[in-house]
């Protein structure tokens, strides 16, 4: 296949509401109006649910289809549905950021389909023996035999690139492509009106720490919560926690122990706008990130991007991706959570440093280059037939 020739990508979005924020952004930011300089010449098939919205509004464009499928992905009719759907539109390459749905195998004469995978996130292992062997039987049963169909997995960091390789057993590192994420524009420094008014719609005080919630939410928030709870210094700061609207007994218990109730305010992350979201991400002392593993966490470059500084844990992960643009801690030490916390509270040095990285670290990050080296990976494999 020559430089020249158009380039067919089915995007398969049916479990896009099941996925990570982190992989949603990955796949809206490709499909939706990222890509239309990209797409002059080549195609585009988007694969959707039925009853499920397409967030942003699907942009006119005569080289962009949306085909809406009626089967759920899961199900061996989705599967059915979703091959008769490629028999017609024969794209070259099958794009899904969801391991737990196994990747077509359609051969035409003499073209094989490309797939590529948008890997975001992996379980942690867990602590307990029984556990740990069940989870890793599972991966090597499913997750294992469906990437290794793959042509391409593409991740934000090498930290989740070694990752991948390790536990999940593949046999080339060369097909782990690493493409850092970006940060939506709409996430930027806001002014005090801006700020004031959000906070006056949900109701939050002055002074206050931020974090957006994530999957491990109840168990992560623990310990910084503790290390607010401990310290004089700070125990007057509320904290505004984005996630589940459902504040889960063990949490309660936490909050209870460390004297911190009203100090907690809970946001309900699907009634919040983007909007409002960026504002309370300007506004706040700092934002924090407990979570630490392979994990991918968009709040830290949002909150880079909006001039706030940012407490995340001291993992590889962090590291690569931010540097020194990021206090990082040790993610179950209360004590130097309470430490981070108070330095960001009290230190207009730190702080300035830290806003200063932070702008310059997501000024370097923008969807539209994470598309454009995503779709490059798509070529390169076409090129090879």
């Amino acid at each position: 296949m020559n430089a020249t020739q158009s380039v067919h990508i089915l995007f398969d979005l049916r479990t896009l509401g099941s996925l990570p924020p982190p992989a949603q952004a990955y796949l809206l930011a490709l499909v939706d109006g990222l890509l239309p300089a990209l797409l002059e010449g080549h195609r585009a098939t988007v694969a959707l649910a039925e009853g499920t919205p397409f967030p942003p509004q699907p942009i006119e464009h005569p080289n962009i289809a949306y085909r809406t499928l009626k089967q759920p992905a899961q199900s061996r009719a989705g599967a059915k549905e979703m091959q008769a759907l490629m028999r017609s539109a024969r794209p070259d390459v099958y794009w899904s950021a969801d391991a737990s749905l196994p990747p077509p195998t359609v051969a035409w004469n003499y073209r094989r389909l490309r797939v590529v995978y948008a890997f975001q996130t992996l379980p942690r292992p867990s602590e307990h023996g029984v556990a740990r062997w069940a989870a890793h039987l599972w991966r090597r049963l499913t997750v294992y035999r469906r990437l290794l169909s793959a042509d391409a997995l593409i991740c934000p960091c090498h930290a989740m690139a070694v990752r991948l390789v390790v536990r999940l057993g593949l046999w080339s590192r060369r097909r782990v492509r690493v493409i850092r994420n970006g940060v939506h524009p709409l996430f930027r420094r806001h002014t005090e009106e801006e700020i004031l008014q959000a906070r006056r719609t949900w109701l939050v005080p002055r002074r206050y720490v931020m974090l957006a919630g994530h999957s491990s939410f109840a168990e992560d928030l623990a310990v910084p919560l503790r290390a607010l709870g401990q310290n004089e210094e700070v125990s007057s700061v509320t904290c505004v926690a984005v996630g589940d609207a459902k504040l889960p007994g063990a949490l309660r218990e936490t909050i209870r122990d460390c004297h911190l109730e009203g100090m907690v305010r809970f946001i309900n992350a699907a009634a919040i706008p983007p909007e409002d979201l960026s504002a309370l991400y300007s506004g706040a002392v700092a934002t924090f990130e407990p979570a630490y593993g392979a994990d991918y966490r968009p709040s830290i470059l949002r909150s880079m991007a909006c001039g706030t500084p940012v407490i995340c844990a001291a993992d590889a992960a962090n590291g690569e991706l931010y540097g020194n643009a990021a206090l990082r801690v040790h993610p179950t030490d209360p004590a130097e959570w309470a430490r981070a916390f108070v330095s960001l509270t009290l230190s207009a040095p730190l702080r300035e440093r830290l806003v200063a990285r932070g702008e310059a670290c997501a000024a370097e990050r923008s969807w539209g280059a994470t598309a454009r080296a995503s779709f490059a990976i798509a070529a390169e494999l076409c090129k090879r037939r």
